[in-house]
């Protein structure tokens, strides 16, 4: 009895220790994977898939299953497909090293456990876009010196697609701004207005070359860009870099007419109160015109089209000896600059002094018409005395004023002669003329 027991507990106590061993496994702590461990029920191990095309610098992707779950990849080249290591999940991804003919690697798969190891056939072929993109300037900017793309500028991008060392003709390449102020020239040369885009498709010549143009924007700060060229048959891409420099020297083409303009007050401490045209030659139109001061107005903000003009306005009145001054930035649409200094003082002259001559006429009749000329000030007159009831007077006009009695009754009694103060002023000082009335001028005419 105790033998029949015994037999019967040896079993139940070994699948009871199995179960806790298997138990104590789970709980243990191991190697990192991205995907859990699959529950497998089929021994056998599967790479999907089997036989694969890989290109250069281009990532592949190869599905496991199978086995234990737990696998390790070998690869047969570590010199174009270095991958060897342990992998648990449920796919690796392999990007080959650079090649220069086709190359077949092969990839063997095993698991932890007792499952048959797989194998996959690789050939990696050689990139197609080869390392020859080249960036050449087009345009001529003053001032865009060195290897640097200059803003407002054009260039031309070139790529040539071969495989094994034979071109890749009619094959289609897209170009891609990856980042930077440029962009690509998607219209044909010569046409109006053109487009610019962020990318463009075009295909390679029989020498397996693409061409396509690029404008660095207008007003593009220091930067360094990057663009993405692929192979749109294989999807294999290369990226390059270059640098981009701000350049704000106007093309000796471009300029103003005047090229700049300096305004004088009438006089001193005053500065002038007018106005002048600026037309814009050359360059690339629109021109956007910038004021960097209050003391002048500028209108309009942006000229059309070459030979437009814009206009500066001065606001005048008092000012100080070194009045004001204002460059204003004249833009055009490739992002050239031509600067307009602008300044607005009061006269250095002296200005003479203001005199009448003579200072004192006289009125004996009616019809008597006396003048008086004005001379020297600042060569603006006014007569705020000219309301009188018993004279009037005329403007200066040409140097001269004229006075003559007035018609009609005047008050009485009146003095004989009468005498009548008449001032003359320049804004700045007065001059008076004394008007006599005599005998009966001295009463109604």
């Amino acid at each position: 009895m105790n033998e029949t027991i015994s037999r019967l507990t040896s079993p139940l106590a070994r699948i009871a220790a199995a179960l806790a061993a298997a138990a104590g496994i789970a709980s243990c702590g191991g190697g990192v994977s991205a995907n859990p461990s699959p529950v497998v029920n089929d021994t056998a191990i599967t790479i999907l898939p089997a036989t694969a095309v890989l290109f250069s610098g281009m990532p592949t992707t190869f599905v496991l299953s199978g086995g234990s779950g737990s696998y390790i990849v070998a690869s047969s080249n570590q010199a174009i497909v270095p991958f060897t290591g342990g992998v648990t999940g449920r796919s690796i991804t392999i990007v080959p090293n650079p090649v220069t003919v086709d190359t077949t690697v092969t990839l063997t798969v095993r698991d932890t456990g007792a499952a048959v190891p797989v194998t996959a056939t690789l050939t990696v072929k050689p990139g197609t876009v080869n390392n020859d993109i080249t960036i050449t300037r087009t345009s001529t900017i003053t001032g865009c010196t060195g290897v640097a793309l200059c803003s407002g500028g054009d260039a031309e991008v070139t790529v040539t697609l071969s495989q094994g060392g034979i071109p890749l003709a009619a094959r289609g390449v897209q170009f891609s701004v990856v980042s930077g102020d440029f962009r690509f020239i998607t219209t044909v040369p010569g046409t109006t207005p053109e487009t610019l885009s962020t990318s463009i498709a075009t295909v390679t010549d029989q020498s397996g070359m693409a061409r396509v143009r690029i404008r660095i924007l207008a007003f593009a700060a220091n930067q360094t860009a990057q663009m993405q060229v692929t192979d749109l048959g294989s999807g294999a891409f290369q990226r390059t870099s270059f640098v981009i420099a701000q350049v704000t020297t106007a093309d000796p083409s471009f300029y103003t007419v005047p090229a700049g303009l300096a305004f004088i007050g009438p006089r001193q401490g005053e500065c002038a109160s007018a106005s002048s045209n600026f037309f814009v030659y050359g360059g690339t139109p629109p021109y956007t015109i910038s004021n960097t001061s209050q003391g002048f107005g500028v209108a309009p903000g942006v000229v059309a089209a070459n030979g437009g003009s814009f206009t500066v306005a001065t606001t005048g009145g008092p000012c100080s000896t070194e009045g004001t001054s204002a460059t204003i930035l004249v833009t055009d649409s490739m992002g050239r600059v031509r600067s307009v200094l602008i300044t607005n003082k009061p006269t250095t002259d002296v200005l003479p002094p203001l005199v009448v001559a003579p200072d004192t006429v006289t009125l004996a009749t009616c019809s008597t018409v006396a003048s008086f000329s004005v001379a020297g000030g600042t060569g603006s007159y006014l007569m705020p005395s000219a309301g009188s009831d018993l004279i009037v007077t005329t403007p200066v006009i040409g140097g001269t004023a004229t006075v003559q009695r007035r018609a009609g009754t005047i008050p009485v009694p009146v003095t004989d002669p009468a005498e009548v103060m008449v001032g003359v002023s320049d804004g700045l000082s007065v001059q008076t003329v004394t008007v006599k009335l005599t005998g009966a001028g001295a009463g109604p005419c």
